[in-house]
């Protein structure tokens, strides 16, 4: 018996032991979920694609044309809505500020090159033989902008058109290809020309790179399953079309040409695989009739029938656009930079605290221009956080015009509703709030009818207005209260919000879902 006393004395020990033990692993478990981002919400939003599309604008049959740089984005690859309200993002000192046909691409390195068609001066010994060139670590601020002459050892070149380039891993380069036509007053006899690049200062001669013995333009290439596509505009057959030629090797050797895969009177055939998916997306510009056509592949050969008009949108009078996947920060960047209205508060004071009797925030008076939330949109999204006190009173969280045009979002009987209202018509969505002293981040989305409604990153309520657009809105407006008449239609001063309000921000365009959980899980961003 005394043998095994130890034993006796030891339990104890062994107890704590365990108990440690037992602790450490669920600690490194909790860290493991909760450092790891294992939450499923944010495992959601790793997996959420977000793409970036750069275009410059015109009409049908280049009409009303905006030569300069836009974007648009997209969760889908179908989607596409405008940032900067489909204004330009950035012009060029270069060239008369003139961006045609831009392209983007990532190197290696990280960062973005952008070649672009641009305009020599008339009677310039350059004319004809240059393309626009800009660089960014961000795609919001581009330096280096210049013309590079890459045709300079072609002195009866007429044209440089519709640039791109792609990484030659094999060669440590950069290769750029472009159009151009040789020794005749118009651009009307193209073959593609390419040239290398280390640093996008010294450039080899340009040379050939695919001459299938007819007029091509708008070459595009793509690496798939060890081979590489290239996609142009054949410019023989009238009406014109793209066409696919195949290669083994990125700078020569495309033969093996397929049939028109797109319709009549298209080109500028631009690809996007999406994001973990065996799917690319073959996009066109249907250039005399100012709109975009989509097809989809899972091979790169075999192309879909032209998808649906429902199917798809794309920014008002964007064309020729370029098409590339960017991270979750830089798409919240660009957002946060091109596509705020207003912004509440507008230093670092705090959150807005509120009594819940005469007090409010009104929004900019309408001579000042940005903030006065009084023009009309069809694409909208309105992101705040609050941490109410009482939930039951009705309570204006925001009141941007009436009922003949606005938005407003209120808590009323222990839920979150909001209203859009246009010329008497009125559509509402709503969600349970469970309790208060907390804070909770609200969001509500109107994209040409489309109403919805989030809390913490979940998509709640959504529904369909019969308007596509919200008119201009004169009605006084702000935040914490009632100001006027609101879109749920109640009239007259007060509806008092007791509570806190912070990062509230209005946005012209529409955040999707993963914009909006991305929104919840960052805060102070």
């Amino acid at each position: 018996m005394l043998r095994h006393r130890w034993f006796i004395f030891a339990l104890p020990f062994f107890a704590i032991v365990f108990i440690v033990l037992c602790f450490t692993i669920y600690n490194d478990s909790w860290k493991a979920v909760h450092v790891k981002g294992d939450d499923p919400q944010m495992k959601e939003i790793d997996r959420s694609p977000a793409y970036l599309m750069a275009y410059f604008r015109s009409g049908p049959n280049q009409t009303q044309m905006d030569l300069r740089l836009h974007y648009a984005f997209s969760r889908d690859g179908l989607h596409w809505y405008e940032l900067n309200d489909n204004k330009a993002v950035w012009k060029t000192s270069v060239g008369a500020g003139v961006i045609r046909d831009p392209f983007i691409g990532k190197a290696p390195d990280g960062t973005y090159h952008l070649v672009y068609t641009m305009n020599s001066s008339a009677g310039s010994a350059q004319r004809g033989k240059q393309l626009g060139y800009a660089r960014s670590r961000d795609l919001i601020t581009f330096t280096s902008p210049k013309a590079l002459t890459v045709m300079e050892s072609f002195p009866n070149s007429t044209n440089v058109w519709a640039p791109e380039w792609n990484w030659d891993a094999a060669g440590n380069r950069y290769m750029i290809h472009w159009s151009s036509t040789l020794g005749s007053d118009k651009a009307d006899n193209n073959r593609i020309y390419k040239s290398y690049t280390t640093d996008w200062e010294a450039f080899t001669p340009a040379e050939l790179l695919f001459d299938p013995g007819f007029s091509v333009i708008d070459s595009h290439i793509r690496f798939y399953n060890d081979k590489y596509y290239l996609f142009f505009k054949d410019e023989k057959e009238r009406p014109m079309r793209n066409r696919l030629a195949i290669s083994n090797l990125l700078d020569r050797g495309y033969g093996d040409m397929s049939s028109h895969i797109t319709p009549n009177v298209t080109e500028a055939a631009e690809t996007l695989q999406l994001s973990g998916q065996q799917k690319w997306y073959l996009y066109y510009d249907y250039w005399a009739d100012g709109k975009f056509g989509v097809k989809e592949s899972s091979d790169m050969i075999h192309w879909s029938p032209e998808l649906p008009k429902s199917s798809f949108r794309f920014p008002y009078q964007a064309r020729h656009a370029t098409f590339l996947p960017i991270s979750e920060e830089e798409l919240f960047r660009l957002i946060q930079r091109f596509s705020v209205a207003a912004r509440y508060p507008m230093d670092e004071a705090g959150p807005l605290q509120f009594g819940g009797k005469q007090d409010g925030v009104p929004f900019a008076d309408k001579s000042s221009g940005i903030g006065s939330m009084r023009d009309p949109f069809a694409l909208r999204t309105v992101s705040l956080r609050v941490n109410p006190k009482g939930i039951q009173k009705t309570q204006l969280l925001y009141d941007e015009g009436g009922v003949n045009g606005g938005l407003a979002i209120k808590l009323e009987d222990g839920r979150v509703k909001a209203a859009v209202a246009e010329g008497g018509a009125r559509t509402t969505v709503s969600a349970e709030l469970t309790k208060t002293g907390s804070w909770y981040h609200v969001a509500v989305v109107f994209a040409e009818g489309d109403f919805r409604l989030y809390i913490d990153g979940k998509l709640l309520n959504q529904t369909t207005a019969s308007f596509k657009q919200v008119g201009t809105h004169d009605d006084r407006g702000g935040l914490g209260r009632r100001f006027s008449e609101d879109a749920f239609g109640d009239q007259g001063d007060g509806a008092y919000f007791e509570g806190l309000m912070d990062e509230i921000a209005i946005y012209n365009t529409p955040l999707q879902d993963a914009d909006v959980r991305y929104f919840f899980h960052h805060p102070g961003n």
